[in-house]
């Protein structure tokens, strides 16, 4: 398992039908990997964060769409094989690190998946991670 700072966007926007095309349209029409994505909706509002493999050219595209922010994360390479989750997230806890929020991909077995979370301590769940 390996961990990494990293940093995030976190994109507000109006919440209709096709969001989800346009924003990843602009993304991609600027060269941009979208390397992980966590998005709802509530009400009028579609909420977004996004792991890409540029934010600043991600923000120059999406910021005539709503409010735009950076936001510090973990970001965790580990293999997707049954039980990882469960050995990440225990290494947190008995430490004391509570998670803000987590979100990830899967791949297949033998392969990488990558898990993305925000704590209260992201220093301090990097070292752990990394024992």
């Amino acid at each position: 398992m390996k961990s990494v700072k990293g940093k995030e966007i976190v994109f507000t926007t109006e919440n209709k039908v096709g969001m989800l095309e346009e924003i990843s349209k602009l993304i991609k029409d600027e060269g941009v990997d979208i390397k992980g994505v966590s998005a709802w909706g509530e009400g009028d509002k579609a909420f977004f964060r996004l792991l890409t493999s540029d934010n600043s050219k991600t923000k120059g595209v999406l910021q005539r769409l709503g409010n735009i922010e950076e936001k510090d994360v973990v970001i965790v390479d580990m293999p997707d094989e049954i039980g990882q989750l469960q050995m990440l997230s225990s290494k947190l806890k008995d430490v004391g690190i509570d998670l803000n929020y987590i979100y990830g991909t899967t791949s297949e077995p033998g392969k990488t998946a990558i898990i993305v979370f925000s704590s209260n301590d992201n220093d301090k769940a990097l070292e752990v991670i990394s024992a």
